[in-house]
């Protein structure tokens, strides 16, 4: 389990943490809806691909590790996929801002606000995923928060 926190009250930059409290990373968005994950491994960088195009994420010596796409502007949704695996990434219900992670229909992780009124989220998988996907679906549900709140 990871928690997402805001590095300041108006910033859109979240320290990741182990429930233990150690830093594993950070997820920057940027005004522009572009942005940056940041690892032991490397800055990650993500950018989309013209105005309505998709996501895609960079590694540290630029070839694209991940892409996300929304198979539809009306829904908080995103395709989420490498090379080897798909996913979804989507609001659960309409009114709340819990996201889900599916994979063939099944729901393999959750990233939920810590309460009402703050930022933090809880995220828990239910299956392995490396570190770098688990933050990809980090910054793209903070993007959704982002839009959603008009920020």
């Amino acid at each position: 389990m990871l928690t997402a926190a805001p590095k300041n009250w108006f910033s859109w930059n979240f320290r990741l943490q182990e429930p233990t409290g150690t830093g594993v990373g950070e997820v920057r968005i940027s005004w522009k809806e572009h942005g940056s994950i940041i690892l032991r491994s490397g800055i990650y960088r993500i950018h989309r691909r013209g105005l309505l195009g998709p996501f895609t994420m960079e590694s540290p010596d630029g070839a694209i590790v991940g892409s996300a796409g929304k198979p539809s502007a009306l829904r908080r949704e995103f395709v989420v996929g490498d090379d080897q695996r798909s996913y979804v990434l989507k609001a659960v219900s309409p009114f709340r801002r819990e996201c889900g992670v599916f994979r063939d229909e099944r729901r393999i992780a959750s990233i939920v606000p810590e309460s009402w009124f703050r930022r933090s989220a809880r995220v828990q998988f239910t299956e392995d995923m490396p570190l770098l996907f688990q933050a990809f679906f980090v910054w793209l549900t903070l993007l959704m928060w982002k839009r959603f709140d008009g920020a």
